[in-house]
């Protein structure tokens, strides 16, 4: 099996190319590929020199070249288990999945603990403030970079398994021991990877033009409501009506949530449960996005207990409320990962 990570720095992801190496894995990194480059240029192999490097062969020949580059060496060496290690951009990952057993595994983590984590390593002997780190990890996630530069955050949206690395390395290696389990048919999915995936397949039922999004409502390892976002019961969909009415009018992702024929997701699961009679005081609810202010306050109030999400969604206020609050638990979703 060839295993490719992706992570932010401080993430950990070389301690899972430790793990790999461990059980026979040889190791690659595109940084190599950089490296190599960078010396030759003359260049020292500091952290922004590399990044700046990576940038400009992705910019002279295509944003997967380093991908390309890297599998052609492993195609020409002898092995076939090998880890890939410092993926930073979608198309390197098209390039890697030209291999038949290629699986790319995310690890991440809140800023705060990165930038400790960074500022502990102090590597390459720099005095940096948290400040300095930030503008590290924000080029690193894709701010203000062009779309074959960093793009990190892109990539971690397109893993097969997604590892939140927040405790100890114990957590990590088991967390990751979980991963290689399922490849080889030893382990089963979570309940958070089963209700994940119902999500997801919901979602694919969706009747909004910009996101597809799905939710599910579970207790006690059973499913207690489903929904996605789309026009409420017995109204033209978007496309029915010419197209989406915030795009129209030009309203960003993630304001002015009321101006839209569509109900999201979490609404829905929620109304369903009561539409049913079904008592969700105390459950989880599984949702492939992070919720909008509106979903948040009904969350909230309904009696749900914990909010499991996947991807991210830029609602300021939701966030400043979710903050606020002390009775709900919001969890970022790790484990298998599920793409539209």
């Amino acid at each position: 099996m060839i295993v490719g990570l992706t992570g932010y720095m401080g993430s950990g992801k070389g301690e899972i190319a430790k793990i790999l190496q461990a059980k026979g894995y040889r190791y690659i990194s595109l940084s190599d590929m950089v490296r190599e480059e960078a010396s030759r240029s003359g260049l020292d192999h500091t952290r922004e020199n590399l990044q700046n490097t990576g940038n400009m062969l992705r910019q002279q020949f295509g944003a997967g070249v380093l991908g390309a580059r890297v599998r052609e060496v492993i195609e020409r060496e002898q092995g076939t288990d090998w880890v890939i290690d410092g993926i930073r951009n979608p198309a390197e990952v098209v390039e890697l999945r030209k291999f038949s057993k290629f699986q790319i595994v995310g690890v991440t983590a809140n800023d705060d603990l990165l930038i400790s984590r960074i500022l502990d390593r102090r590597r390459e002997g720099l005095e940096m403030t948290r400040d300095d780190v930030q503008a590290r990890l924000n080029k690193e996630k894709g701010e203000g970079e062009p779309a074959d530069g960093q793009q990190v955050k892109k990539c971690l949206d397109d893993v097969d398994f997604l590892i939140l690395n927040e405790g100890s390395l114990e957590d990590l290696e088991r967390k990751f021991e979980h991963f290689m389990r399922l490849e080889k048919g030893e382990d089963r999915p979570t309940f958070d990877e089963i209700f994940m995936e119902i999500a997801y397949t919901w979602a694919k039922r969706a009747t909004c033009l910009r996101r597809q999004v799905g939710a599910v409502l579970a207790k006690d390892g059973q499913q207690l409501t489903a929904g996605y976002n789309g026009a409420p019961r017995g109204v033209p969909h978007c496309a029915e009506m010419g197209g989406c009415l915030r795009a129209k009018l030009g309203i960003p992702s993630g304001q002015r949530h009321e101006i839209c024929r569509g109900t999201h997701a979490e609404q829905n699961v929620i109304t369903q449960a009561a539409k049913f009679g079904i008592d969700i005081s105390g459950s989880t609810l599984y949702c492939n996005t992070f919720p909008c202010v509106i979903c948040t306050k009904m969350i909230l109030n309904s009696g749900i207990s914990e909010v499991v999400y996947d991807s991210d969604y830029d609602d300021p206020l939701s966030k400043e409320i979710l903050g606020q609050q002390t009775g709900l638990v919001l969890r970022r979703y790790e484990g298998i990962g599920f793409r539209m």
